[in-house]
């Protein structure tokens, strides 16, 4: 009886290790579920994610927009866009950046005409055989100005493919056409669409000051409409297309906060989307004039927009620069000089100040009564090089002469402050960039535009992205974007 006990006790607990070993064990040292799906696996847009029970994942959904306002306003709608992708897994239907002549807002109907008139295949036909039934395009986009402004795909100048890579993001490029809604030229055929712009309809969106009822005005609209759109909204939408009109308030199209977001947000404030230097002629050019300047972080860069800031200012009666006396100009400029040393770095606006060290090239060069600025150029590198590191050196991108140096009645008290002053006009006349740039770059295809002009807002962007630091006068959406910009070592 004692021996059978003794077996069965035996059995048991073998019986027990065994279950430990082979069975509880193995459970526990396998990983834990994932806490999120955005930290396992890159979301899938278009709604095209795998579904459980081997269902047929929903159809693909779309949507689009209206371009409008300049390289900042443009950009930001796309970022705007980007976030609404995500957030609804639709996939984006992007139209092409414009570069010169911008328009402002406009209510979503003459929006989408003024989106519509830009396609220069019509135009060009219409142009040289009238056509009555379309004049209605040349009245917006004048024949005489279709030169003046041209349209570039965003993938010319930024890397899309992180996009999509990173975050699960498609985009579609619309780059033959200007249909939209029904006739949506990206698109073989559209089941059904939608129109949402909660600025111009006012039965779209939730009213913007809580409790009040925002009433259709009669058209045209003047300002955008108090409404905006919520996440709960933006996710019930259910139509194939979504056409929104402008993007370009952030406030107006808001998105569920979750970690993915942020993880985007983070992304497009650091590292993606934010440096327009895809096209590699464009990227050389500033590279050649970033080297002449001493190199990254070595110089700094201004924008004076002079036609706002004269606008801005009280004391002047007329808004129209060639209008001002001498005085005014002059008083112009010192309130531009003043407003710069109060804003600038400080360790920046105490060496400007302090009297430029003797007996070096740059005080014997400014000491004479003819200043070479080509060597003026040199010896202002080399004396923030070699005596003053914070010694500032500056591009300068205005927004009325080509040349400030031949405005010495405008610019010079600017220069007299900050003698080491260069612009663009400078690095073509001394050879260290020329005008053949340009056309060095096969995809941009449009007859008869001058891209050295419209790209040069490109140009601009890479300069003050390797600046040491960049300030604005007054300041415009261009300061906020390059505030994004990477870092980067000298």
């Amino acid at each position: 009886m004692l021996r059978t006990n003794r077996l069965v006790y035996f059995l048991g607990v073998s019986s027990i290790l065994v279950f430990l070993l082979f069975i509880v064990l193995p459970r526990l040292q396998q990983p834990p579920p994932p806490a999120s799906y955005v930290n396992t696996q890159k979301p899938v847009a278009g709604g095209a994610r795998e579904q459980k029970g081997g269902q047929a994942p929903p159809p693909l959904r779309y949507f689009s927009w209206f371009p409008h306002g300049d390289f900042a306003e443009q950009h930001e709608a796309f970022r705007n866009a980007i976030r609404i992708a995500y957030d609804t897994k639709r996939i984006m239907i992007a139209p092409m950046l414009r570069l010169g002549a911008p328009y402002p807002w406009l209510p979503f109907n003459q929006l989408a005409r003024r989106y519509e008139a830009q396609d220069k295949t019509i135009l060009r036909r219409i142009c040289q055989s009238p056509d009555p039934d379309q004049m209605w395009r040349t009245a917006l986009e004048p024949c005489e100005t279709m030169n003046e402004w041209t349209e570039i795909p965003w993938s010319a100048i930024f890397d899309l493919d992180a996009l999509e890579l990173d975050f699960g993001i498609q985009i579609i490029e619309r780059v033959r056409g200007h249909g939209w809604g029904s006739r949506e030229s990206a698109m073989a055929q559209v089941d059904s669409f939608t129109v949402v712009d909660p600025m111009s309809f006012a039965t779209n969106g939730s009213s913007v000051e809580h409790g009040a009822q925002v009433i259709q005005p009669p058209e045209p609209l003047t300002k955008p409409l108090k409404k905006y759109l919520t996440a709960a909204q933006l996710g019930e939408l259910d139509a194939t297309l979504v056409q929104f009109g402008a993007l370009s308030s952030a406030a107006r199209y808001r998105t569920r906060a979750s970690k993915g977001q942020s993880q985007l947000h983070r992304a497009l404030t650091s590292r993606l989307f934010v440096t327009p230097n895809n096209l590699l002629p464009v990227t050389l050019t500033a590279n050649k004039m970033i080297e002449a300047l001493g190199g990254r972080n070595r110089f700094s860069s201004l924008h004076l927009n002079l036609a706002k800031f004269i606008a801005l200012d009280v004391r002047l009666d007329n808004t129209d620069e060639a209008s001002l006396s001498n005085l005014a100009r002059k008083e112009l400029m010192n309130a531009v000089v003043l407003e710069i040393f109060g804003d600038i770095p400080i360790n920046q606006a105490v060496s400007a100040a302090m009297p430029i060290l003797e007996s070096s090239p740059l005080s014997d060069l400014l000491a004479s009564p003819q200043v070479n600025r080509r060597e003026l150029l040199d010896a202002c590198v080399d004396y923030r090089r070699k005596i003053d590191p914070r010694y500032p050196v500056y591009y300068l991108v205005n927004d009325l002469v080509t040349d400030p140096m031949t405005r010495k009645d405008l610019f010079g008290p600017l220069t007299e402050s900050f003698p080491c002053i260069f612009s663009k006009a400078d690095m073509y006349q001394w050879g260290i960039i020329n005008h053949a740039w340009a056309g060095q770059v096969p995809q941009l295809t449009d007859q008869g535009v001058n891209y050295e002009d419209l790209l040069a807002p490109i140009v601009d962007i890479l300069m003050a992205s390797n600046a040491y630091s960049f300030f604005e006068i007054p300041q415009t959406p261009l300061t906020r974007f390059l505030k994004w910009q990477p870092k980067k070592s000298a």
